[in-house]
């Protein structure tokens, strides 16, 4: 990387708090006893990413929906076979964006577009500037 070309890392937070949300054991509750195992194994990522990269440019890009996607305009059946979230899951999304908000990270997401979509325009704005 040339000396004035900074590293800008883009995280599609999806992946990470589905992975958490699977593999953390699903006993651990909030004071309101909603399900919170996928925020806390998002927040560990989180940590854990933060304390060994030590990021100086970080966006978290975050999925809106499965069915309002640009794609699904093009093709209808596009993701028709994956189901949606379950509802402790969903819950959990909104919540682990709003521990990235509280860090102070950069957050993204569109209803018509994808995670992957925002992170490849992302990725060619911030070549553009360098």
């Amino acid at each position: 990387m040339a000396e004035n070309q900074r590293c800008v890392y883009l995280i599609d937070a999806s992946i990470y708090i589905f992975r958490a949300y699977y593999s953390v054991p699903d006993n651990l509750f909030n004071a309101d006893g909603q399900p919170i195992n996928a925020l806390h194994g998002f927040a560990g990522f989180l940590a854990s990413f933060l304390d060994e990269v030590k990021p100086e440019h970080l966006a978290v890009v975050f999925a809106e929906s499965l069915t309002t996607s640009f794609r699904n305009t093009i093709y209808p059946d596009y993701k028709a076979n994956r189901e949606p979230p379950p509802d402790e899951l969903q819950q959990q999304f909104k919540s682990c964006r709003m521990l990235v908000r509280s860090l102070g990270m950069a957050d993204f997401s569109s209803n018509s577009f994808e995670a992957d979509d925002l992170i490849g325009t992302l990725a060619a704005r911030m070549r553009k500037q360098g």
